[in-house]
């Protein structure tokens, strides 16, 4: 063969050679059909000098080639011109013996058709099972009764549920997804949730996903009741091993999925403010695992994820009474007072907790929450490695502050999207404590770990609805707050959280007050004095560069201050 890119027994086509193109998921069938369509093009177009090649004039040298390769696995011989391949198939087809046709053709359909309509939906269902997607749509088209088997038995998500790599599906193999412990200091739980077998992870040595990103463990998801009994075993070393990488407090199985689903919520929710923010050169990596991550969105796929995951902590607490014991324990000591970062260490887990635990869900206890998620943001919110809103550090006498209820609002929109989204996938997928944690995860056994019909569509339209709540009153509404604060008590508990978090050592007075209110007065004038205050000038950019309000900083003068 003659052509630009073929040099000997090399060909330099992208989808053989660079990462970017190819993918652990390709077939060797869809390779195939990717190099046909790269051989039959009009041109090739060069990576590097980005010119184009004619190929015709290529094409008519390599047809004008003496072809002499033969095939010792299959009937291909190159030597054979297309004339004599067509000899060949009608002496073979001369050669059969002669068959008595004695039935006329519409004798034998009438005949097909009255066999097929008695064979039982299971037969039928064996038979689906071996054709490919196009086959499969196109036969529901032909027969509607093969469009009501497709629907009764879900055989569209069954096909879905199959290694990507291997094609073996949750019958035949052990499947589960590749996670990845990514980040330097506080690590961060990722997956892609490509299915892939754990014959391909471990004999295989498969550590990509279907778009190229890394992964280093393998952990099984239960998708059927005997898939789950075939890797039940496997899932305590996995998650074990993803908590010592993690370097997570506990090793709890249940702690260790809920820094799992609670990474998926952050990362879900901090799209649209990593997307606005410039990135520094040094993160390019991070940004190109960004626009390749399949779950960096509110897209049905990442809500599904979710739920798969839920489906393994439901399977894990039902195996282990202990696991909903210790989270009725941590929930209770959080509604008895016990809200410091080093009784309750992480407040998305506590929200994880809830999922499996006998707790009611009240009122007195989302506000609980809500005020310590406010309390822990303060440091986040004042300090310049977070919103850099220092000015909130004065606290005004006014009685209604509507600069401190919109910036308070703003400094921390992620943690309050996280808190939402938890609400709206408790409803969703536990909506009272009726149904005990056997039934639920039944349910999503029979659904091979789905969330209910449409749920997945409507909780990413309503994450991506919860990225325009831009304030606390609306925010309120979303957490299911019947009895809403008014302006006037909310603006002063806000400023009891800014104090109660100096008070408790998560941020110290980074600023004097004067200092603050200089800077609260730049951005609003008509901010309210105390009776002694006078203002001064804000100080110099430069000045402020050393300034933080995290605490336990070398250095650092901790002022101490009312206001």
């Amino acid at each position: 063969m003659n052509h630009p890119n073929v040099f000997s027994s090399y060909i330099c086509a992208s989808i053989l050679n660079t990462s970017e193109v190819y993918t652990p998921a390709y077939t060797l069938k869809g390779i195939a059909i990717q190099m046909l369509s790269f051989f039959n093009s009009e041109n090739v177009e060069q990576i590097y000098t980005g010119a184009k090649y004619g190929l015709k004039h290529f094409r008519q040298e390599s047809l004008a080639m003496k072809q002499t390769f033969v095939c010792s696995r299959c009937d291909f011989d190159g030597t054979q011109t297309k004339a004599d391949i067509r000899r060949l198939r009608r002496y073979a087809t001369k050669a059969q013996p002669p068959t008595e046709d004695i039935q006329t053709e519409q004798e034998r359909h009438q005949q097909l058709q009255c066999t097929l309509s008695k064979l039982p939906d299971e037969l039928i269902l064996d038979t689906l099972e071996s054709l490919d997607f196009e086959e499969l749509i196109a036969f529901s088209h032909a027969w509607p009764r093969v469009a009501r088997i497709i629907a009764d038995f879900d055989l569209i998500r069954l096909r879905e549920l199959q290694c990507f790599f291997s094609k073996r599906n949750f019958q035949n193999a052990k499947l589960g997804v590749g996670v990845e412990v990514s980040g330097q200091g506080k690590r961060s739980i990722e997956s892609e949730f490509d299915l892939i077998s754990q014959e391909a992870f471990l004999d295989l040595g498969i550590r990509l996903s279907v778009h190229n990103l890394r992964f280093q463990y393998w952990l099984p998801l239960p998708i059927s009741r005997r898939h789950w009994r075939s890797v039940k075993e496997d899932v305590p070393p996995v998650l074990d091993a993803i908590a010592g990488k993690a370097n997570l407090p506990s090793r709890s199985s249940v702690d260790v999925l809920a820094a799992f689903m609670n990474d998926i919520v952050v990362r879900l929710n901090q799209v649209e403010a990593k997307s606005a923010l410039r990135r520094p050169s040094h993160d390019y990596d991070n940004d190109r695992v960004s626009r390749k991550s399949t779950l960096r969105h509110a897209s049905e796929k990442a809500i599904e994820s979710y739920f798969h995951l839920y489906h393994l902590l439901l399977c894990l607490a039902t195996s282990d009474e202990s696991l909903v014991r210790a989270a009725n324990a941590k929930i209770q000591d959080f509604m008895k007072g016990q809200t410091s970062k080093e009784a309750c260490p992480n407040l998305g887990h506590l929200l994880v907790y809830l999922l499996i635990s006998d707790a009611a869900i009240t009122e007195k206890m989302r506000k609980a929450i809500i005020t310590e998620a406010i309390t822990r943001n303060v440091v986040w919110m004042l300090d310049k490695r977070g919103a850099n809103r220092a000015e909130l550090s004065y606290l005004e006498p006014d009685k209604v502050s509507t600069f401190r209820l919109r910036k308070t609002f703003e400094a921390s929109r992620t943690s309050y999207r996280l808190l939402m989204f938890s609400e709206l996938f408790r409803r969703i997928a536990r909506p009272s404590n009726e149904r005990s944690l056997v039934e639920v995860r039944d349910e999503l056994f029979d659904r091979h770990g789905a969330p209910p019909q449409g749920a997945a569509l409507q909780l990413s339209t309503d994450v991506r609805r919860l990225h325009d709540i831009d304030n606390f009153h609306d925010f309120f509404g979303e957490m299911g707050i019947e009895n809403k604060p008014s302006a006037e008590w909310f603006t002063s508990h806000l400023r009891e959280c800014v104090r109660s978090s100096m008070a408790r050592g998560y941020s110290v007075w980074g600023l004097p007050a004067t200092t603050a209110l200089a800077l609260r007065r730049q951005l609003e004038p008509s901010v309210g004095l105390y009776g002694d205050q006078y203002v001064k000038a804000p100080p110099a950019a430069s000045k402020l560069q050393g300034i933080t309000f995290f605490p336990k900083k070398k250095g650092q003068q901790r002022q101490v201050t009312r206001r």
